[in-house]
């Protein structure tokens, strides 16, 4: 089990409340999660990614990151090992091209399953591989739907929701029946542009103040967990089984995760 953070504004700013300051901050939430931590962001429309296998509440370099990182679109994690070794190359988030993944939950029967989900992951994304999480191993499959769909380098939000739902789907079908339990697959992937998350198997939040006339709003907090409780914030609870997608115009939607969407191409 881990715990997930990502931001979403129309203009640049810092998370350091939710990072440091919060009561549910993930600084406080690392304690019951000590295996590493990573924040991810973007600058010039690349991302860049901070990892340190040290417990976020006791490494400085956390704290000063938490502080430090200002952009429009912030990822943050942090972990408690399951499957693969405390590593850098182990630490979320995960990074391809333009795209950031990180995971809440670990795939059952992992020895057994491990091998059908890596078949359906591109020969080219899957010489990629660096360590040995389940979560690794599910972003390349996310990646590999969404290239059936479209180009990953412009993916709308429709074609990242479908192969996130897609990526689910697979990985259910892969490991369920061996383990006979459910597969924890809460996912949160961001392109900088679009962010789409999934609830399955843990608990997932999302907040934003009161949308404007377009639909749209000034900015968004998906998180595994309410970093904060504050009266002038009210965090929603996504139902299990369902998605949330923020598209470029930072307009928000929560629907049932499903199968459907545009059609993989030819």
């Amino acid at each position: 089990m881990c715990r997930l953070f990502g931001y979403r504004s129309e203009a640049p700013e810092g998370v350091q409340h939710e990072l440091l300051e919060a009561a549910n901050s993930l600084h406080l939430q690392s304690r019951e999660h000590p295996d590493g931590w990573g924040i991810g962001w973007y600058e010039g429309g690349r991302p860049r990614v901070t990892r340190a296998l040290e417990p976020a509440h006791a490494d400085e370099e956390f704290a000063a990151a938490g502080k430090a990182v200002a952009s429009t679109t912030i990822l943050a994690h942090v972990r408690k090992a399951s499957i693969g070794r405390i590593a850098l190359e182990n630490t979320h988030p995960f990074a391809w091209g333009p795209w950031l993944f990180v995971h809440n939950g670990t795939i059952p029967a992992w020895d057994r399953c491990a091998a059908a989900i890596e078949a359906g992951i591109e020969p080219s994304l899957r010489r990629t591989l660096a360590g040995q999480t389940d979560s690794e191993r599910c972003f390349l499959l996310f990646l590999s739907l969404l290239a059936r769909r479209c180009d990953p380098l412009v993916a709308s939000l429709p074609e990242a929701a479908a192969a996130i739902s897609d990526t689910v789907a697979a990985v259910r079908a892969a490991a369920e029946p061996l383990a006979q339990a459910e597969a924890s697959t809460t996912f949160l992937a961001t392109d900088g542009r679009v962010m789409v998350a999934c609830r399955r198997g843990r608990t997932l939040f999302v907040e934003t103040p009161e949308p404007r006339a377009d639909g749209s709003v000034a900015s968004v907090v998906i998180a595994s967990e309410q970093p904060c409780r504050c009266a002038d914030r009210t965090f929603r609870e996504v139902p299990e089984g369902h998605l949330v997608g923020v598209d470029e115009a930072l307009r928000v939607e929560v629907r049932p995760l499903s199968g459907a969407g545009a059609a993989p191409r030819g």
